[in-house]
This record gives structure tokens, sequence and C-alpha cells, in this order.
């Protein structure tokens, strides 16, 4: 397995570790890399296995696949070794899947002062008999072997096809998604089809355990939008209630990507995570 990650060291403030999404590749965080850097930080993003230019699973860009996300830690680990020389100390900032995989990390330890999540995968945006419906269905799926599937309903998902700016589920910010979509456009090895059966199962899998995990006492903040339709606000919300040391900021009409959303939605989010890692410096 071939793990994909870009370094800068550009800064002495300490180190950004960016955590992307499902489907996400190193090159659409330029903007946020590019930010931090001129917050003071180092930087390292990875592209996790199965998808931007890391070893894809079944060498293809339509399907993104894991048995188990306890495969993203072993990731985890390559991303800390090739920060092992960048300053401390480490931040870590992470979006959507790279929610769920960045909380597992700080439950086993990961060495970070502060942890930032973006509209974290803690639970998935839908209805309530679909939210007891699916889990017990992809597990039955997976059970009968059909693991590396399509998920059911998931090839023609708004967020997969992202044909045009209205109506799509990432974004209120047309040049945003103008950008993000020409990066596939012109780099089609860097995009990521709709998740398998395993894929889903696992990631249910995952959400239920973090609810069942004692959490890190690591300062974290998390933001979500109200608009969000891919991520469960409400499972955000429900997860850092259990935290002894979180803020949550709540994004008032902001789709999914709260980095990649209108100046006057990202900018007052930017300004509450340097103001959360400001309290944590003073204490270091």
């Amino acid at each position: 397995m071939r793990i994909r990650v870009a370094t800068w060291s550009a800064g002495t403030r300490g180190t950004a570790l960016i955590f992307p999404g499902r489907t996400e590749y190193i090159e659409k965080y330029a903007q946020v890399i590019a930010h931090l850097i001129g917050m003071g930080f180092s930087v390292a993003c990875i592209d996790w296995r199965g998808q931007g230019l890391s070893t894809r699973i079944n060498d293809t860009t339509a399907l993104g696949h894991v048995k188990h996300f306890s495969e993203f830690q072993h990731d985890v680990s390559a991303i800390l070794g090739a920060v092992a020389d960048l300053p401390r100390p480490l931040h870590l900032f992470a979006h959507s899947m790279g929610g769920a995989i960045g909380l597992r990390a700080l439950i086993e330890g990961l060495p970070v002062a502060s942890a930032n999540f973006s509209a974290p995968m803690w639970g998935l945006h839908m209805p309530v008999a679909q939210r007891f419906i699916a889990p017990y269905l992809l597990r039955t799926l997976r059970t009968l072997g059909r693991g590396q599937d399509f998920a059911p309903g998931t090839k023609t998902a708004p967020h997969v096809t992202l044909r045009k700016f209205e109506g799509n589920p990432l974004t209120t910010d047309r040049q945003q998604f103008e950008r993000i979509t020409m990066l596939t456009r012109e780099l089609p090895q860097l995009a990521l089809g709709a998740p398998s059966v395993g894929w889903l199962a696992a990631a249910f899998d995952e959400m239920d355990s973090l609810f069942d995990t004692d959490l890190p006492q690591v300062p974290i903040l998390a933001g979500c939008g109200t608009n969000d339709s891919i991520v469960s606000y409400s499972a955000v919300v429900s997860q850092l209630e259990r935290m002894n040391n979180a803020v949550f900021v709540k994004v008032q009409d902001a789709q999914h990507e709260l980095w990649m959303e209108r100046p006057e939605l990202r900018d007052p989010f930017w300004t509450s995570i340097s103001r959360h890692i400001a309290t944590v410096e003073e204490t270091l």
C-alpha cells in the first residue's frame, strides 16, 4: 500500500495535519494549505488509501472501498512519519470522513495540541427510518459477500456526480465549486466514484463505535453548517456534548465544505479556529 503525503516546511508555529474527507485529495486543499501557512504553520496533507494518488482498491477510480476503518490508522502512521522533522506542536484539521479517522486517531493517542473539525462524519444525514434500516441492510449484504458492490443508491448521489452548481450539496460558493470540478476534470486520476457496500457498512460500524468509546481530553473545536445534507448536524452536537473540552461552531446557512464556503461563511469559521488555537497555545 502506497500512501501519498505532501508537506510544506513553511512556518515555525507548529505543524498542521490535514485529514481530508472521502473522495478528496491534496490538490483540493491548496487554499486551506495556503491559509494555514499564512497563520504561521508548516503543513502536511494526505491522500487516504483508495483515493487521490495513493494506492487504489482494485486499481479503479470508480469505487471507494475499505473493509474496516481501522485500515486508515495505518495511513495516520504514515503522515506522522512524514512530519517527524517538522515543527511542534502538531494541530489536527480534519474534514468529513477525515473527522471520523481523526477522532479515532485522537482516541488512540495522536500527539496533537488541538483538533479542529469541519463537518466531521460522526453520523450521516438521512431520514430516521433509513438511518435504522441502512446499517442492517449493508451489513447483511457484506456478510453475503457483496462488500465490493456499489452501495445501493450511491452511484447517482449528488455529492458523487457534481454535475452542476445548482443543487450541489458541498458549497454555496460558485467559484469554489468550479475550482473543485475543474481539478477532477483536468486530472481525472484524482477523482473517486461511489462508496462500496463494504465502505458504507464499515463507516456505520465506526460511527457507532465512536459513540461507545471514551473520548480524548485534547481541546477540540468542531463546526457544522446548518444546511449540511451529508453529515448529521445533530450527531456532531451529540458527540461534542460527550467531551469535556470542546467548542461547537454553528455555521448558519453553510453546506458541507466549511473551508470552501463563501467568504462571509468561511472567514468567521477560520476566526473561531484561530481563537481556539491561540487559547490552546497559552497553556503550552
